[in-house]
């Protein structure tokens, strides 16, 4: 039992840790701000401004996606994220950029707006 909780406390240290070290790496030039979004088990930032969180909760993926210039799919969200509501405006430090449709971004820190 001793060796479960020991694994567990270093575990969440780790994950604290993580996050951590994800804050202080964080760069000012690599940021962008939008509107969060949760839908099919994925979390979109979207930079458009006409936000529809009833009607894109209703689209199919792909309609939903198409009708955005600028949609994110967030990726390696780290464990402080949690807190958020769908069309909450954030701002979203980020790491690199995964070419797919739409763009992936690992996500270091990020601020409600």
């Amino acid at each position: 039992m001793k060796k479960l909780v020991i694994i567990l406390v270093f575990l969440f240290a780790g994950i604290i840790f993580g996050d951590f070290v994800n804050k202080i790496g964080a760069n000012e030039k690599m940021t962008v701000e939008g509107y969060i979004l949760k839908k099919e088990g994925f979390l979109y930032l979207i930079t458009d401004e006409d936000l529809g969180v009833k009607t894109d909760k209703e689209q199919s993926n792909q309609e939903f996606i198409r009708s955005y210039r600028g949609i994110y799919k967030l990726d390696s969200v780290p464990f402080s994220f949690s807190p958020y509501k769908d069309g909450q405006k954030m701002r979203v430090w980020y790491g690199e950029v995964l070419e797919s449709h739409p763009a992936k971004i690992k996500v270091l820190k990020a601020e409600r707006k």
